[in-house]
């Protein structure tokens, strides 16, 4: 089956509740899953459409290169959703922002928390050691360590770590040995003009602070907001926080 069939399938057998749509997009190495505490809070009220990403849950990687946005963006068409609003984590966010400037029309609203947005600025020592590690371990097979290392550097809350090391634990699985690449899009934040909710966390690493602080102060009139005490997956540690975000921010949007 096809990638398109498979997407089709998945969307449309998911209930359609009442309201406007809103794309959730996971953070890299997650999937869909790390957003259903959130669905579960907001799903009376909006239709949320919740995919998973090439490499990561169920869906594979392909045999050839591939956009994250061209996907996205066929999901809507499959959908016949002719723009949402979008909520991303991490690099969920950095694809929202690609998506936003390729194809502003199709994007009502973006919620970013602690989004990435690409390395024009170097990262910290401590991520370029991460990316350094977890390479290492993965090519010499060692996946068990390397989810370890995921939970030590993205989790500060012990609750969500057996989900965080399965959803990881997948992302490998299904990466392994593949070399597709994803065809990056570029950003262009002064370009964005739909509300736009930039959030970071206080227990993330700084990197991610100093992105959030960027996006609010180059996409016209964005909002910026922190939740203090959430690791760098602030959907899955703290969902009420989230919730307490985005829902008065999507109330704005949909006024």
């Amino acid at each position: 089956m096809s990638w398109r069939q498979r997407r089709r399938d998945l969307y449309r057998r998911r209930p359609r509740f009442g309201g406007p749509p809103v794309v959730l997009l996971h953070a890299g190495g997650m999937d869909g899953r790390m957003w259903r505490a959130v669905v579960e809070r907001l799903q009376d009220r909006y239709w949320l459409i919740v995919p998973d990403m090439r490499g990561h849950g169920t869906t594979p990687m392909p045999p050839e290169p591939y956009s994250d946005v061209e996907d996205i963006l066929g999901v809507l068409d499959d959908l016949k959703v002719e723009a949402a609003a979008f909520a991303g984590n991490s690099f969920g966010g950095r694809v929202a922002l690609q998506l936003a400037t390729a194809a502003p029309g199709r994007v009502n609203s973006l919620a970013l928390f602690a989004s990435s947005m690409g390395w024009d600025v170097p990262p910290s020592p401590e991520i370029a050691e991460f990316w350094d590690q977890e390479e290492r371990l993965v090519e010499a097979g060692e996946i068990d360590a390397a989810v370890d290392l995921n939970l030590r550097m993205w989790v500060r809350d012990p609750e969500i770590e057996e989900l965080v090391a399965d959803m990881a634990r997948r992302g490998f699985e299904l990466q392994g040995g593949v070399e597709a690449e994803e065809r990056e899009l570029p950003i262009d934040l002064p370009s964005i003009a739909v509300p736009t909710l930039a959030v970071s966390a206080g227990l993330d690493l700084p990197d991610f602070a100093r992105i959030a602080d960027r996006i609010a102060a180059e996409v016209p009139d964005a909002q910026r907001a922190e939740v203090p005490d959430s690791g760098h997956l602030i959907p899955l540690e703290r969902p009420d926080a989230t919730v307490e975000l985005l829902e008065p921010f999507l109330e704005g949007v949909h006024a």
